[in-house]
């Protein structure tokens, strides 16, 4: 008897893993004020004790079941756990938001200030003050690049579907700095260069497994929704809501005249 319950438990075991599904998500830091490196934030399921990391965008790909526990850890930011829902299986992404860690200091040394060091304070420029100015950093083009980012969160929060790609360099490609600048150099947006990064932002994965897009049709796919639903204008404008739609609405159309053209 102890035997069949045995093998009962193990056969049911297996079961529930083959019952698992795959899931992508993102990590998203509220609040931040500098880009975060998200590189090895540990993704671990309390229930099943599976565990992954994140790469340096904060994107991650984890078996879960409905109810289990998430458990999100990184230095720098606070932990979180979370438990799985049906939506999030039905969606088969998720973006998790979390705070930066608050560290409170108990106690500080303060040492007199010394007033020599004020003597030459202002005459001379400091090590740091040069190599900003050797690397540009503080002209108009990096200052321009430099506010793009506090755009980043507004579209990690728009776009339901993400890839692994640096968003300030996705939206470099997609919003011409030059409104940032002034005195601005007009800048040639290129189609390929935007189609390019349309395909990294969503990820080969998304238009195979989620659209059933053939890996060597992705591009083809995005110059057609590019050409026949004005994808300039919508990048231009930062509606990716609806360049989101437009992509989910047409894969069944392009992959149905696929067919009929074979």
């Amino acid at each position: 008897m102890s035997r069949i319950l045995f093998f009962l438990l193990i056969i049911s075991s297996s079961y529930l893993q083959a019952q698992s599904t795959l899931i992508t998500g993102k990590i998203i830091v509220d609040d931040a004020e500098e880009m975060i490196d998200l590189e090895g934030t540990l993704i671990e399921n309390l229930t099943t004790k599976a565990r992954t990391k994140t790469n340096n965008v904060g994107i991650f790909s984890i078996n879960v079941n409905l109810n289990d526990e998430l458990l999100i850890k990184h230095t720098g930011i606070e932990e979180r756990r979370l438990k799985v829902s049906e939506s999030m299986i039905k969606k088969g992404f998720v973006e998790i938001h979390v705070n930066i860690e608050v560290i409170e200091l108990k106690e500080a040394n303060i040492s007199k200030l010394d007033k020599n060091s004020l003597k030459n304070l202002g005459k001379e420029k400091s090590f740091q003050e040069k190599l900003n100015d050797e690397a540009s950093f503080t002209s108009l083009e990096f200052k321009a690049e430099l506010n793009l980012k506090h755009d980043e969160e507004r579209v990690n929060r728009t776009i339901k579907q993400v890839g692994g790609v640096n968003l300030l360099g996705l939206l470099n490609v997609f919003k011409s700095p030059k409104k940032r600048m002034k005195n601005p150099v007009p800048i040639k947006v290129v189609k390929e260069d935007q189609l390019s990064a349309l395909h990294k932002f969503f990820t080969t994965y998304y238009f195979v497994n989620d659209l059933k897009i053939p890996e060597g049709k992705i591009n083809e796919f995005l110059d057609y929704c590019y050409s026949n639903f004005d994808f300039p204008k919508l990048l231009r404008d930062n509606n990716f809501d609806e360049i989101l739609f437009i992509i989910e609405e047409q894969a069944p159309i392009y992959l149905a005249k696929m067919k009929k053209n074979e």
